[in-house]
Order: C-alpha cells, then sequence, then structure tokens
C-alpha cells in the first residue's frame, strides 16, 4: 500500500479565509492534459453519514464519558441544520472542478500560511552514505547526482516515466511534473507558485550555492542532452574558485523566515533591475545544488542525525542555513563528507515523486550509469550578486538569528530498528503499516499516559490531481489493544493478540477509505470552507472539545516506501507533538523522529527508545501467541 510522505500541516487549526482573498495562481493541479491522466476518475463527495460517523467514533476514543455525550448532542444537532446546505454547496463545487479539494488544499495548507518553510512545511531527505570525504569526492559526487537528476526531469517531462500504481491502480503523475523549475514565490498575505513545466520550454540550467554565494550553471546543451559529469564538475569548480570566501549578506537566508517578511525583502530587491534578473533565473532554475562546508554532530548525536538536521534547515548560520533558497522546489544537499540529501519545498508534491527520483539517483549510482562524453564548449558560471539597501541587510540578520533558534530547538533523531521489518507483521497477517502505527500509540501511552490524536499522510493520488487525506489514531480498538499490552497483571497473550489485530484489521479499514475518497479530514475541511466562502456561521461542531482535541496532533506521520536506504524527515506539527516519517523494508524499519526541545516534555530519544521497546513487545505477542495455537 503506497502512501502519501506529505508532511503533516494540522490545516484545519489554520485560520479560514473569505474566497475573496484566495490565491490567483495557475494551479498545478489544473485540468489535466496528459492523456495518461485522462482516464483516472474524478474525486468524489464523501458521504455525511460515514463522515460524521467516523467523527464520533474518533472522538470517543480520546473523549470522556461526559464530553462524548455532549459531542453526540451537537453532532446530531448539525446533521440536521447546517449539514445540507453545505453539503449542498460542495456537490455543487465538484461539478465545477475536476478534484474538489486539491485547489484549496493547496491556498490553505501552503500558499496561505505565513509560517517558515523551513521545519514547518519543508521536509528533509537523506541519501545513503556515499564513499567521499574531501572537495574533491563533493564536487564528484554533486556533478553526479545533478546528471541523474537532471536525466529525471527530461523522463519525467516527456511522459516517459513508468506509471506509480497500487496494485493495478494507476495513480495521477501529474506532481512529478512540479518538482523541476519550480518556485514557490513570496507575496503578502498568499504566496504564488510557478511551475517549471509553465514555462513551455526546456529549461537548461540550474543555481549553485556555496558559502552563501549564488550561480547560474549550465546543465543541459544546446540540444537539450544532460552535460557530461566533467563538464558539471569543470563549472562546479568555478564556483569554488568564486566563493571561498564567504558572502557578508546572504540573501537566500531570508527565504527561511516567514513569508510576509520574505515577501517585503523580495519586493525590495525586484526593484534594482540587476536583482530583478538574478530572481528570475532562480526562479527558473530546475533546482538548487547546494556545496555545504563541513558540519560535525551535536554532541551524543550522530552523523545520520546531523544529515538529518543538515537536510531540514541547514544547522543554522553559523553552518549551513545561509547556504538555502528555500523557495526551491528541490535543493539538493551536499555535504564534505559523504553525507547528502535534499529539501525539498513540499507545495508542489508529495514524498513519494521525491521518493521515486531520489532511488533512481540512487540506481545511477550503483549502475554507475553517468554520461562523461561529448562537451559543450566554453561553459562559464555566473555568479548572481545582489545590490542590497540597509533594510534587506537588516533583515538577512534578523533572519539568521531566528534561524539559529528553530535549529537550536529541532531535535532530530534517525533511527533505526534491525530486529526485523515488515516481514514479522506480514507472518501475522497484520497490515506492516497498522502494526507499526499501534506501535507509536503503544510508545507514546508508554510516556505520557493518554493517546494522541495522529495524522498519518495517506494519498488520493488514484483521483485525478489527488494529494492526501489523514488516517486517523486512535480508534477504540487501538485504545483496546494499548490497554491491554499495558496492563497489570498482563492480559492473556491470545486477548493481546487478538485485539493487536483487530486494531490493525480497524486501521487497515479506514485507510482503504482513505485512499478511497471516503475519510472524514478533508470532508470536514471542506465544510468549514464552505461556510467562510459563503458568509454562513461556523457550525458548532467546530468548537466541540472533541472538534479541538481532534486537530491537535500529538504525534504526526507518513510512510515514505523506498528501495535504497532513503530517509525523510519533517518537524512536529506543534510544540508538544512528535514528527515521525518511516520506511518500513523487509528487515529493518527506519523511522527519523523530531521534537521541540523548548517543550520540556517530549523528548526525540525517549520516543525512540519506547518505540523500539513496543516494538520487541509486539513481537513477543505475536511469536508468544503464534507458539501457542500452534500447540493446539
Amino acid at each position: 500500500m503506497l502512501l502519501s510522505a506529505a508532511r503533516s500541516v494540522s490545516v484545519m487549526r489554520k485560520s479560514v479565509v473569505s474566497s475573496g482573498s484566495q490565491v490567483l495562481l495557475r494551479t498545478a493541479q489544473r485540468d489535466a492534459s496528459d492523456k495518461s491522466q485522462t482516464t483516472l476518475p474524478r474525486l468524489p463527495v464523501p458521504q455525511p453519514a460515514k463522515t460524521l460517523k467516523h467523527f464520533l467514533e474518533f472522538a470517543n476514543a480520546i473523549e470522556s464519558p461526559k464530553e462524548f455525550e455532549e459531542t453526540k448532542k451537537v453532532v446530531a444537532e448539525f446533521a440536521g441544520n447546517e449539514l445540507p446546505k453545505l453539503q449542498q454547496l460542495l456537490e455543487q463545487r465538484a461539478k465545477e472542478h475536476q478534484n474538489w479539494l486539491t485547489p484549496w488544499w493547496l491556498n490553505v495548507a501552503y500558499l496561505m500560511a505565513r509560517t517558515p518553510l523551513p521545519v514547518v512545511t519543508s521536509p528533509g531527505v537523506m541519501f545513503p552514505k556515499f564513499d567521499f570525504d574531501g572537495l574533491d569526492g563533493q564536487l564528484e559526487h554533486a556533478a553526479k547526482i545533478t546528471q541523474a537528476a537532471v536525466n529525471f526531469y527530461l523522463l519525467a517531462s516527456s511522459g516517459n516515466l513508468p506509471p506509480d500504481m497500487a496494485g493495478n491502480v494507476p495513480f495521477d503523475m501529474s506532481q512529478y511534473n512540479y518538482l523541476f523549475g519550480t518556485t514557490r514565490i513570496p507575496r503578502k498575505s498568499a504566496d504564488i507558485i510557478k511551475y517549471g513545466c509553465d514555462y513551455g520550454h526546456t529549461l537548461q540550467h540550474i543555481v549553485v550555492m556555496r558559502h552563501g554565494h549564488v550561480f547560474r550553471v549550465k546543465v543541459l546543451d544546446d540540444q537539450k542532452q544532460p552535460l557530461s559529469v566533467s563538464d558539471i564538475r569543470k563549472q562546479l569548480e568555478q564556483v569554488v574558485s568564486q566563493s571561498e570566501k564567504e558572502q557578508s549578506d546572504p540573501v537566500g537566508i531570508i527565504s527561511s523566515d516567514n513569508r510576509d517578511k520574505w515577501a517585503t525583502s523580495y519586493e525590495i530587491l525586484k526593484e534594482n533591475d540587476s536583482n530583478k534578473k538574478n530572481l528570475e533565473k532562480i526562479e527558473s532554475a530546475l533546482f538548487a545544488l547546494c556545496l555545504d562546508k563541513p558540519s560535525e554532530p551535536l554532541p551524543g548525536y550522530t552523523e545520520r542525525d546531523e544529515q538529518s538536521r543538515q537536510s531540514l534547515h541547514g544547522g543554522g548560520s553559523k553552518s549551513n542555513s545561509t547556504n538555502r533558497w528555500f523557495d526551491k522546489t528541490i535543493q539538493f544537499v551536499i555535504g564534505s563528507n559523504g553525507y547528502c540529501g535534499m529539501t525539498y519545498e513540499h507545495t508542489p508534491a508529495e514524498g513519494p515523486p521525491v521518493a521515486t527520483m531520489m532511488d533512481f539517483i540512487c540506481d545511477k549510482f550503483d549502475q554507475a550509469a553517468f554520461t562523461d562524453s561529448g562537451s559543450a564548449g566554453s561553459l562559464d558560471v555566473e555568479r548572481l550578486d545582489f545590490n542590497l539597501d540597509e533594510n534587506v541587510k537588516t533583515q538577512i540578520k534578523k533572519s539568521s538569528k531566528k534561524m539559529d533558534y528553530v535549529a537550536q530547538d529541532l531535535d532530530v533523531v534517525a533511527y533505526t530498528f534491525k530486529v526485523y521489518g515488515k516481514n514479522l507483521p506480514k507472518t501475522a497477517k497484520v497490515s506492516p503499516d497498522s502494526f507499526i502505527q499501534l506501535a507509536f500509540q503503544l510508545a507514546f501511552y508508554r510516556i505520557h499516559s493518554s493517546f494522541p490524536p495522529t495524522y498519518e499522510t495517506a494519498t488520493l493520488r488514484k483521483f485525478v490531481d489527488g494529494r492526501t487525506e489523514n488516517i486517523r489514531s486512535p480508534n477504540l480498538a487501538a485504545v483496546s489493544f494499548v490497554k491491554k499490552m499495558t496492563s497489570t497483571p498482563p492480559a492473556p497473550i491470545q486477548d493481546t493478540f487478538e485485539a493487536l489485530q483487530h486494531a490493525a484489521n480497524a486501521h487497515k479499514k479506514y485507510t482503504v477509505d482513505c485512499m478511497n475518497a471516503a475519510g472524514m479530514d478533508r470532508h470536514l475541511l471542506a465544510w468549514k470552507l464552505l461556510a467562510s466562502e459563503n458568509n454562513l456561521p461556523t457550525p458548532l461542531l467546530y468548537g466541540t472539545h472533541a472538534y479541538q482535541q481532534l486537530m491537535h496532533f500529538q504525534v504526526s506521520t507518513s510512510q515514505v516506501p523506498t528501495r535504497h536506504f532513503i530517509q525523510m524527515c519533517f518537524g512536529p506539527s506543534a510544540p508538544d507533538c512528535y514528527g515521525v516519517c518511516y520506511n518500513p523494508q523487509e528487515k529493518e524499519l527506519h523511522f527519523c523522529i523530531s521534537t521541540f526541545k523548548s517543550y520540556g516534555s517530549t523528548s526525540s530519544k525517549k520516543f525512540a527508545k519506547e518505540l523500539e521497546r513496543a516494538l520487541m513487545d509486539m513481537r513477543s505477542v505475536v511469536n508468544k501467541a503464534t507458539k501457542e495455537r500452534s500447540k493446539l
């Protein structure tokens, strides 16, 4: 089962704006012209009765009996009063749009958010460690990653990628077209997004960043073919020769700040003709390539943990955060010690297309499938120097300080569980994803003695222009399982095992509902947006204790399966939240766990320790139950 790896944005807790302030943009999820997409169904409108049933089930799992009785009354009143009108409006919208959800989702979840991109919405992704150390290996691997990514771009833009599938069901492939040449551009109140596929021609350059300097570097020749590794490397050597001294005023750091702050500086920059041309070259670049300076893990942390930090935010202004342009959809982060990765801006695409690209690049390294023949002739890089006034220079200093706090506050642990992988749950005929989600519930409960509203990203890509739904936990079955696992005296093994199977099956059933557009969260979002856009009162449902608690996610998760050892990480969605991205492979389970140090009750390392304990205890239940049954 393929799950989307979207960053778990708790969009339902954001303020809703009126339709008059909707973003004017040529949305990526426009009418699909690609003939490969024409057979995909439109996103259906969920059934109201099913959505409210789900709402009550999830509320029941986290509320007291008294609170739940009040919730039931409000839900009944909503069903008889506001719901019919709101559902009618939604059905009308579904007739007018190929996908009634996605334009809303882009605006509310991303473009209208004023929060910074790094940590809040932009994930980090890590390559397996490459075998090099020092500048020579850094440039060689940077050139090869660049050429492999350009080859992937040509495959995606020509429609020659094999379709993603869930069994025999094809997925929407449009997000692949939005990865390259795409930039989120800051604007006051709401950003816009420029898609590379909208330029109408093959893009031929990237931007390379080193020590805060920005360079335009050509990567395709005049025949629109990738340059040789040697030609790319020669240009990177020029970049190095022109960037030995740190940029004293690195403009890119402002892209890490509040979007309105960045929009103000962006407008000032564009008043200068030279700056305006530089910004246009950055906007139209296929991607950014960041040649980073060395960084060391924090005391008590591993190089893999540090790789996560560099991929997420760059480690602060004294490290590599000044060597980023966070608006670019793709930023490859090339370390000096073999640890490389990427930061990706989340608006245009979910995690699976990004993971597919990362697997593709790793395949090129495994096969040594790089082209080093031919020459593009004279190639001179172009350094993009900015003319800065005092306002922008002051903002650079302010943004640097903010980034330093974020880098210091975010705690990231890259953890691999090596005892088993997907193989164990399969032997118990349990969905591996459901098994892992139950382990999250058990680990959290053992730390906090409560059940966390949990976000897990599900893909809607079986529908045209589909994005995501939220697979919620816990439900009553999960609560029952956790209580059996933690009861004193211990519950009988067979009872616990049956509770495990029942909880996993309930989770899997809801997963299927979500992937079939019958989940709860996006339907609730639609009703709330429609009430606002049509000047209707916000229904009391959205003010209930249940709704408020359900929308405060304390565990935010996403599964990103890959063939290679590739991990993705993202920040928590709330101060008291654990952000957990995971990659279940056949014999190992890979996790990246993030928390905020400033919230004293959460700890990434403690969660990793309790997660390991939960996974070991669940294996014990499976093994003992299987052994007992074999004796019968």
